[in-house]
């Protein structure tokens, strides 16, 4: 009966709420029920979320125009316990807050200042953003609705599943620097007063609050993972070479082995020159990709739920070490992509200020400079690499229990007995050589101080 009254809802309400929420379909209404379906397609919904398909057939109500919308429709999971212990109720609302808030407020700001840069596939339309509301006709609790475009109409769909090649990994790069660069144009633009109001309605999403640990799930696989990398260090001394590699990792060790939260917590620290509004969770699974024969032309970002205000950094270092092979970081492929990245960022800026790429007000933003900044948080994506590698490299079978002891009690025994033997020698290698690479180019140099 409940999912009834939901279904119910949903095709219902929800629709008529969408059509009020929209100035371009105000003059438009469903004709019968018949107009309206819901599917809830397998393999969209998440740990904390329900996504379901809503197709909707309009008619306008003077000149009888037709029109179909294919629709998203995201909503939380769970009793009001479960979101509060999965941090539902800090996740979602951030979400909303970026759709509704956020990028309307960078789409403003572009519009202002007249420059070309086109956020259209930024992320999906918009067609509702509600959080915190109550429709009793739904559920007893306090709901968030989130109603998008489904893009793969206009040809947007998931890439590969984990490793990337050049093209998909340079549009990603200039994507988010476009995304980033927004936070940036506000400041350097004289506008601060809008970002920092936009930064006052995200709600903290911290790894240690009040001296104790916020995000218990992440603490917890954090744990589980560096006890896997340390463990094969031990057996393997010989990929800690050169000494100054070996001295970097150790000191990581010994600083932050038992307490990896107190570490991510540290990388979240915020200034008034490169702090912008992140994505917080940017990989491969949250990206959509638009082809053209095979070939990758344009991204677009979603799932905006770990969203955060820091150093670009998060953003970048995640994405890299997660959808980067350790081969593509040879041969200057590191290198690259930072430098990818950053031009973006410079063009942006340039055109949205209307400035000369060597003006005052980008001298902290040059590609040096900025370089020394990101190593100082460097680390953050490297640890959220490895935290997520063993599940993404395990095989079909380890998955699903590594999923099941995740949902039942992540605290158990049994899910750390699996975290640190699924994927094998593979997820291993790949781990030590993340963890390596970032002592090599200088990541682990913050842990000194």
């Amino acid at each position: 009966m409940a999912q009834d009254r939901k279904e119910k809802f949903l095709t219902t309400e929800l629709v008529n709420k969408i059509i009020q929420s929209n100035d371009d379909l105000n003059d438009y209404r469903l004709v019968s029920d018949s107009d309206c379906t819901l599917t809830t397609p397998q393999g969209l919904d998440g740990f904390m979320s329900v996504i379901h398909r809503l197709t909707v057939n309009l008619t306008h109500s003077t000149t009888s125009a037709t029109r179909c919308l294919t629709l998203m429709v995201k909503v939380m999971k769970g009793d009001d316990d479960f979101r509060k212990k999965s941090l539902g109720l800090v996740l979602f609302p951030n979400e909303i807050n970026v759709y509704s808030t956020v990028i309307p407020a960078f789409e403003q700001m572009i519009r202002n200042t007249g420059d070309q840069l086109d956020l259209a596939t930024l992320c999906p339309r918009i067609y509702l953003a509600e959080a915190g509301v109550k429709y009793p006709t739904y559920s007893d609790q306090e709901e968030t609705f989130l109603v998008m475009e489904d893009v793969s109409a206009k040809g947007f769909v998931p890439g590969p599943r984990l490793n990337l090649d050049q093209p998909h990994l340079e549009l990603m790069a200039r994507k988010i620097a476009q995304f980033h660069a927004c936070s940036y144009a506000l400041r350097i633009g004289g506008h601060s007063e809008i970002l920092r109001n936009l930064v006052k309605r995200i709600i903290p999403l911290n790894f240690i609050q009040d001296g104790k640990i916020f995000f218990e799930s992440y603490d917890i696989v954090f744990k589980v993972v560096f006890e896997r990398l340390f463990a094969y260090f031990d057996k393997q001394p010989e990929l800690l070479q050169p000494d100054s590699v070996r001295d970097r990792v150790q000191n990581l060790r010994c600083k932050y082995g038992l307490t990896p939260s107190q570490l991510m917590q540290r990388c979240l620290e915020q200034d008034d020159i490169y702090s912008v509004i992140l994505h917080g969770d940017y990989n491969r699974n949250n990206v959509l990709f638009r082809y053209e024969d095979d070939v990758p032309q344009d991204v677009m970002l979603i799932d905006f739920q770990e969203n955060r205000y820091g150093s670009p950094a998060l953003d970048l270092s995640f994405f890299m070490y997660m959808n980067m092979t350790p081969e593509a970081w040879t041969n200057g492929g590191w290198e690259h992509l930072l430098t990818t990245y950053h031009q973006e960022l410079i063009r942006c800026l340039c055109d949205i200020l209307k400035l000369q790429p060597d003006d005052q007000l980008l001298l902290p933003y040059r590609f040096d400079v900025m370089k020394q900044h990101l190593q100082k948080h460097f680390i953050y994506g490297a640890i959220i690499a490895i935290k997520f590698l063993p599940c993404m490299l395990a095989n079909e079978q380890e998955a699903q229990e590594i999923l099941h002891h995740f949902h039942k009690d992540v605290t158990a025994d049994a899910f750390r007995q699996i975290y640190l033997i699924a994927g094998g020698e593979i997820v291993n290698d790949r781990i030590s050589k993340v963890m390596v690479h970032a002592a090599q180019q200088g990541y682990l140099d913050m842990l000194m101080s």
